[in-house]
């Protein structure tokens, strides 16, 4: 008898309902039709905009073909910007924390500019998250793998207009940058306190470091 683990199966990431159980689950759907559930320790190559060069090889393959990979295209250049009084404490930089770009130049940030960085800056963790398929991630955190569709800028449209907690640390910013006062401080500090607010702060390159070693699990964890 064959050992279907030893057959190439080739498909597209979909979720359903599992016939017999009736749990959502997520996996693969040929352009026949069939289904195969993705589960961990599963093989996968993603070959969507990669080139042949760029496939990894098959198992038995030299290793050293596979060792050297290109560094994520997608980069954040620009000033770091959180608002001041959560410049000491490292969970809220992660949260709060953009890259404005260069073209801002040294102006004031505005809802406007802090909105358009917070975007990028979700574009960039989605963009460079190689580790763990979005849809999962997705599902796991929101139950909606349908929103990773597309590119990694529409997928983190799909995700502002359809997750509150996506949007909730832009809306928070935005009032605290129309009135900086104690009462909008403390909805940026939920669920903490101001008497834990750390007061640890570093430089803008290691803040800047911060965020561009930050990955998207550990980021949506924040929200």
């Amino acid at each position: 008898m064959t050992n279907r683990k030893e057959i190439p199966f080739a498909g597209t990431v979909t979720t359903q309902n599992c016939p017999t159980c009736g749990h959502h689950e997520i996996g693969l759907i040929s352009e026949n039709g069939a289904f195969r559930p993705l589960k961990t320790g599963t093989r996968v190559v993603i070959m969507d905009e990669m080139e042949p060069s760029q496939i990894p090889p098959a198992q038995g393959e030299e290793a050293h073909a596979s060792t050297t990979r290109e560094e994520p295209p997608n980069t954040l250049e620009g000033r770091y910007w959180v608002p001041e009084p959560l410049k000491g404490d490292r969970r809220l930089r992660l949260k709060y924390g953009v890259v404005i770009q260069k073209q801002s130049g040294s102006v004031p940030v505005t809802e406007h500019i802090y909105a358009s960085a917070y975007m990028q800056k979700l574009s960039y963790l989605l963009e460079n998250e190689v580790n763990i398929p979005i849809a999962v991630i997705l599902d796991r955190f929101f139950v909606a793998p349908h929103l990773a569709s597309g590119e990694s800028r529409e997928i983190a449209n799909n995700m502002w207009e359809e997750l509150e907690e996506v949007r909730q640390p832009v809306e928070q910013v935005t009032q605290w940058l129309q009135k900086p006062d104690e009462k909008t401080l403390q909805l940026m500090l939920q669920p903490g306190a101001m008497e834990n607010l750390e007061n640890q702060p570093v430089s803008e390159e290691e803040a800047l470091e911060e965020i561009r070693a930050l990955n998207l699990e550990d980021f949506l964890e924040l929200l």
